[in-house]
């Protein structure tokens, strides 16, 4: 009895939650459309507290660029097209965002095949690649299982050829879905987030500067240290900035 009643507690919790997402959303974006964008901005990160998508991301992130808020948009921005690679409204908004910013090595470098290779490992479903390996991984069963049952040669043959496709194609997924896996939980980049950084050469307050950062300025990060974090540029300039100056994408 007990059980029962908190698996009905549970159920009428998520459908609140999944009713509630998708009026909160509308909320958002009439707020937007009528220009009160701290109020929609609002309403989109009490969304992100729940769950995350592309799209919520993205809208995050035009609310901060309406506010005038050029490092968090980038910052937004950048999640937003690593959920969704290749997305063109995402990249070209990405791209006017750090046209505002004041230093010139915000896009660190990184081998791409453009964005046909974005879209085929990325796409609008995170999930799409871990989703295929499970359909694969049944087609593959199902086909070895075929072709133990069979006896005739030429449909058996026609199975294990399936079967080695499948596997394949299982394989191919696996490691695409544990590659996006690796890429949207990063945390190896950040964006600078305060006006002006001063980047120095140990992790101490009073060492020597040894370049200047600005806010929204892209970085690698190398590690952590007592809050104090290592960071490298595309030039190569590396550096330790202080606490609080920069958020993880």
């Amino acid at each position: 009895m007990r059980m029962s009643l908190i698996l009905f507690a549970l159920f009428a919790l998520f459908t609140k939650v999944s009713a509630d997402v998708p009026n909160s959303a509308s909320a958002a974006e009439d707020a937007y459309s009528k220009g009160e964008y701290a109020n929609a901005l609002a309403i989109f990160d009490s969304l992100d507290r729940t769950y995350s998508s592309a799209s919520l991301l993205f809208n995050i992130g035009n609310c901060h660029m309406k506010l005038g808020d050029i490092p968090h948009a980038v910052l937004y921005y950048e999640r937003a097209i690593r959920i969704q690679p290749g997305a063109d409204d995402i990249q070209s908004n990405l791209d006017y965002a750090r046209s505002k910013v004041v230093d010139r090595v915000s896009e660190l470098p990184a081998l791409t095949l453009g964005s046909l290779w974005d879209r085929l490992r990325g796409g609008k479903d995170l999930d799409q690649w871990a989703r295929r390996s499970l359909w694969a991984c049944l087609f593959t069963f199902l086909m070895a299982a075929g072709f133990v049952i069979v006896r005739k040669h030429l449909l058996r043959r026609t199975l294990l050829v399936a079967a080695v496709i499948g596997f394949t194609t299982m394989v191919l997924s696996i490691g695409l879905a544990a590659y996006r896996l690796s890429e949207v939980t990063d945390r190896s980049q950040a964006i600078i987030m305060q006006p002006k950084v001063d980047v120095r050469g140990e992790p101490r307050d009073g060492s020597t500067t040894v370049f200047v950062l600005h806010e929204g300025t892209k970085v690698s990060v190398l590690q952590e240290q007592n809050g104090w974090f290592e960071v490298k540029l595309s030039s190569g300039s590396v550096g330790w900035a202080a606490p609080g100056s920069l958020e993880v994408i």
